[in-house]
């Protein structure tokens, strides 16, 4: 919206020197047909969006040096903290391909709890106010618009029906006109459907050269289709109601709309016959003090002010300047390209040092690119006051992240592949004052992150792992979350209150299956089947803070009896609940995992298929298999 006032207030301005200078000079039909820049200036986000909505086709927009956004967008400069922040980034380049930590000396818990209460009342209120705020100015804009519509609806049918009532249909040469009783001046009105009709004032009909110049006026309103640019003039009034200079130039464009009728009606009419029809005109036209803004009939309706204009052009002719055209075109190209373009990116200085004075305020400083630490975590620790989001997800890779790093998993691995410290730039608040809102690009390569209020945000590069920081300005194409969750239902819970307890959650066939994010004792693994069960050494998983292992060899052989050989395999997928990957490990080195189920049941799935064991001929034995770990109370697993 402020992209949409800034240009065009720029138009505005100059469609209003462009008249007071050139009037005379350039013709009245070129100086009312310049207001369509306005218009489309304040058409064009309803327009894009209209487009986009039907084909689902997006673009953004075209950068330009010469656009007036660079005004707005430019960098102020760079302080010494931010200099010594580029610096520091640079020094950290030093320290990729460093592995992720396992130990971490200060918890990061105990610092996001403090600062959560540090925060208190005041950040609650300050975000439930940013929240409301935006809803409250909606609905008073959506008041004021649809008011303004009704009057304009109400008005004309009240019109409609005070015409319809009092005219009487006849020709005048070949032209159906209505001969109207209740007018002072003729006037061209839709009558209904899209056809426009010419009234008559019955007043005028015993005078053969006022009919003839009013009907020839008001075809030249009807050949021109002011009508619909009257309906058209009042739907930008009624939705920028807001915006003062869309109702001055309403009020100058339909003064412009008369000008360029009497320049066209005059078009090959010599002096005498010019004369003629402003005599005609002086005694058709009814003046007014206020105007009928809202009104769409083309009646002959002016100020006193705008007479004298009326009749000098009636006498001056046809005095036009191909020179002055010329120079007011070129003018309104440059400044609507300066006005509805994008801003350019914009460029960081080089390391270390003050940036430069800007020439001119199309110029930026040169971007850098700077490596990033990983993430600092302990599975022990707390995932903070907020649940982790996922801010991305394809086939094939989910980003996610909270105040402890941003993360990108991948599925096929069933792994994370890369990793941010939150911490290091500042980014790891989830609410307050310093909330860090996160946004990806629709094709997941670049991660956007922004701290409320500030005027710079981060650009995370996926495929080259890097770091920018930039002026804050989001692209329009962004990966939207709903449209993935129509086809494909998947999230984060946690089974616990710790980060090793988080896992990823997507739909299988006829269940829901989960991956553990964080907990990976043996590293990527597939499936157990049942033949996999032997010379087993370990068997491992996590639940709620606690690393739970076996390597006792009684336990050890309890399972690979029961689980290598299933009484059967069962069709279909059972409605057993499937919360916890478990983890084997052999002696030979090999690894692999399953899903228990956590109730009575004695069944565990292994990839797509589920298979259900017994112990001496006796079945409902799940809750031994889990009294192997220490569990005797199977709700301590849901």
């Amino acid at each position: 919206m402020v992209k949409v006032i800034l240009s065009t207030s720029v138009v505005f301005l100059v469609i209003v020197v462009i008249r007071w200078l050139f009037r005379g000079k350039v013709g009245n039909v070129f100086l009312y047909t310049i207001w369509l820049l306005f218009a489309a200036g304040l058409m064009a986000p309803g327009v894009l969006l209209a487009f986009q909505g039907i084909t689902g086709w997006e673009k953004s927009g075209v950068k330009s040096p010469v656009s007036i956004m660079n005004l707005v967008e430019m960098p102020s400069g760079t302080d010494d903290k931010a200099s010594g922040n580029v610096q520091k980034k640079k020094e950290d380049t030093e320290e990729e391909g460093e592995k992720q930590k396992e130990e971490n000396v200060g918890k990061n818990t105990e610092k996001d709890s403090k600062r959560v209460q540090e925060g208190g009342k005041s950040e609650v209120f300050l975000g439930l106010g940013r929240l409301q705020l935006k809803p409250v100015l909606l609905f008073f804009w959506a008041i004021g618009a649809v008011g303004i519509l009704l009057r304009q609806i109400l008005m004309e049918k009240a019109f409609r029906r005070l015409l319809a009532e009092n005219r009487e249909e006849t020709d005048y040469q070949g032209h159906k006109v209505y001969r109207t009783k209740g007018i002072k001046t003729p006037l061209l009105f839709r009558s209904r459907g899209v056809s426009a009709d010419i009234y008559l004032p019955e007043t005028i009909m015993g005078y053969d050269i006022f009919v003839r110049h009013a009907v020839l006026h008001e075809s030249i309103h009807k050949k021109h289709g002011d009508i619909w640019w009257g309906y058209l003039r009042n739907l930008l009034v009624a939705i920028y109601w807001f915006y003062p200079l869309v109702w001055i130039a309403a009020v100058l464009s339909k003064r412009d709309c008369e000008y360029a009728c009497d320049s066209s009606v005059m078009k090959g009419m010599d002096k005498r016959e010019r004369i003629s029809y402003g005599n005609s005109l002086l005694s058709l036209i009814q003046t007014e003090k206020g105007g009928d803004l809202f009104c769409t009939a083309t009646a002959m309706k002016i100020k006193k002010s705008e007479m004298e204009v009326r009749i000098q052009m009636i006498k001056r002719g046809k005095k036009r300047s191909i020179f002055v055209t010329i120079f007011s075109l070129l003018l309104l190209c440059i400044v609507g390209i300066a006005a509805f373009t994008e801003a350019m990116e914009p460029e960081m200085g080089k390391e270390g040092a003050e940036p430069k004075k800007l020439a001119s305020p199309v110029r930026r400083k040169k971007e850098e690119t700077f490596s990033v630490k990983t993430a600092e975590y302990e599975l022990s620790d707390l995932w903070g006051a907020d649940l982790p989001k996922i801010y991305f997800e394809d086939r094939d890779r989910m980003i996610f992240g909270g105040y402890f790093g941003l993360f990108v998993y991948s599925k096929q691995n069933e792994k994370i592949e890369q990793s941010v410290n939150l911490k290091e730039i500042g980014c790891d608040a989830t609410q307050g004052d310093r909330y860090c809102k996160i946004d990806v690009s629709e094709d997941g390569k670049t991660v956007y992150l922004h701290v409320v209020h500030e005027k710079e945000m981060y650009q995370y590069m996926v495929d080259t792992q890097k770091l920018k920081k930039v002026a804050y300005h989001l692209p329009k194409n962004l990966y939207n979350r709903e449209k993935w969750g129509k086809t494909n239902k998947s999230g984060i819970r946690c089974n616990g209150g710790t980060i090793g307890d988080l896992v990823y959650w997507c739909e299988g066939k006829g269940t829901i299956n989960y991956y553990p994010l964080f907990y990976k004792p043996y590293g990527a693994c597939d499936f157990f089947k049942p033949d996999d069960f032997r010379d087993l050494c370990e068997v491992s998983f996590y639940n709620n803070g606690t690393e739970y292992i076996i390597t006792e060899a009684e336990k050890l052989d309890w399972i690979e009896k029961h689980f290598s050989k299933p009484v059967q395999e069962i069709k279909g997928a059972p409605a057993c609940p499937f919360y916890y990957i478990m983890y084997f490990k052999r002696k030979d080195g090999a690894c692999g995992k399953v899903f228990p189920a956590t109730d009575s049941d004695s069944v565990y799935q292994s990839g797509e298929s589920y298979y259900e064991y017994k112990k001496d001929g006796k079945e409902g034995y799940n809750e031994v298999f889990w009294g192997l770990f220490g569990i005797h109370n199977l709700e301590e697993l849901r």
